[in-house]
């Protein structure tokens, strides 16, 4: 009797200790406002693809989806909530398999390795993440040699694989190329979106020319708001897309890979072979699944958002839509000082980037936390700020 008094209060103790934690974790906030601190207005940004969470929100948003639905854990990147993922990712892009990857570098370059097989070149955008941004990881780990198209363009066009096909099989040594990488939106031509159009030709005609081809679609959900194409028609081009979990997804870290059940089997043991596997990625996962069905509808509500409240500031500020572009804007001030109204608007908790170098005003992401204030609100904030 006395054992059984004993356990009892241990396992109080114990559920005292875990309810105690939780109250921690459940930390009040304003609807939208960093859950660190709640004195401050709700938490609006023009940076970022998605909410921008902070590590509190983070942890806040993980305690409230393992109370709710819970979180089954992964085995070094395997099973559990991260299976979940990607079967949701693989369906969603109308594709048949999906692998969790920890970065879209890793991500980007596996799939152009195990494409490319034993020809040597894949065909690059000059400015994409792949050729400028990923340390010449196909290069040096994978001996690829990376042929970059139109330098400062966001397209390049099926003549320019047409140029380079014939090159490769003029050339006096066989080489041949493996695969053909496409980003879009493009980060660094401000996230514009490459031609559809083109990119259909050159799908056909690398298929027809045992060409693998690989779509970097790290912010590729933003796509279909400014083209009215879908994202399954745009993966239907492509043998393997790379989609970020933390640009629109919101969580801290992470990246899929998807394509077709051949392509994706086994794949988790190259990944191993990079230093890739995570032990624990239920962390990214779990937040990631949260928004995957609800972020299309949400961007486009914020863009209609964003649209209509600098339109109703026309003598302050001019909004303008970059061509072919998608969730990057300019937003030219007409009245007051940039650097002044960075910091009015700062003291309201929205968050600009710093002015532009090249035009008075902001280059702006829109991402559904500008749905965090009302219009009228921000268009009261913004007029304030522009004095």
């Amino acid at each position: 009797m006395k054992i059984l008094k004993e356990n009892s209060r241990r396992d109080f103790i114990k559920q005292t200790i875990v309810l105690s934690a939780a109250s921690l974790l459940e930390l009040p906030a304003i609807a939208g406002a960093s859950a660190s601190d709640t004195t401050k207005a709700p938490y609006v940004n023009f940076t970022r693809d998605g909410l921008d969470f902070s590590p509190a929100d983070y942890v806040q948003k993980l305690n409230e989806i393992a109370v709710g639905k819970g979180i089954e854990p992964d085995s070094y990147s395997n099973n559990g909530v991260v299976k979940e993922l990607e079967e949701k990712m693989a369906a969603v892009l109308g594709k048949e398999a999906a692998v969790y990857m920890p970065t879209g570098t890793m991500a980007n370059h596996i799939a152009v390795r195990k494409l490319a097989k034993d020809k040597t070149r894949v065909l690059v955008q000059a400015e994409s993440h792949l050729y400028n941004d990923s340390g010449d990881t196909a290069q040096v780990l994978s001996n690829l040699n990376l042929v970059p198209l139109n330098p400062g363009k966001t397209t390049f066009t099926l003549n320019d694989v047409k140029i380079q096909l014939a090159r490769v099989k003029a050339g006096r040594v066989h080489t041949g190329i493996g695969a053909i990488s496409i980003e879009s939106p493009v980060r660094r031509t401000h996230n514009e979106i490459f031609d559809f159009g083109e990119m259909k030709k050159i799908s056909e005609y690398a298929k027809a020319n045992g060409i693998g081809m690989h779509l970097d679609g790290a912010r590729l959900f933003n796509a279909p708001a400014h083209t009215g194409v879908s994202v399954q028609e745009y993966a239907a081009l492509f043998d393997t897309v790379y989609i970020s979990l933390y640009k629109d997804f919101n969580a801290a870290s992470g990246a899929v890979l998807v394509g077709s059940k051949s392509f994706c089997k086994d794949l988790f043991h190259t990944r191993r072979m990079f230093g890739g596997s995570q032990p624990n990625a239920w962390p990214f996962a779990a937040v990631a699944l949260q928004y995957i069905d609800s972020f299309q509808a949400d961007y486009e509500k914020a863009l209609q958002h964003t649209r209509d409240v600098f339109k109703a500031l026309p003598n302050q500020f001019k909004l303008e839509e970059i061509e072919h572009g998608s969730n990057v804007m300019k937003l030219h001030v007409l009245q007051g000082s940039p650097h002044k109204i960075n910091g009015r608007l700062a003291a309201k908790n929205i968050k600009l980037n710093v002015p532009a170098a090249k035009f008075s005003g902001f280059y702006v992401k829109v991402n559904p936390s500008v749905l965090r204030l009302s219009k009228n609100v921000l268009i009261a904030n913004f007029a304030a700020a522009a004095g």
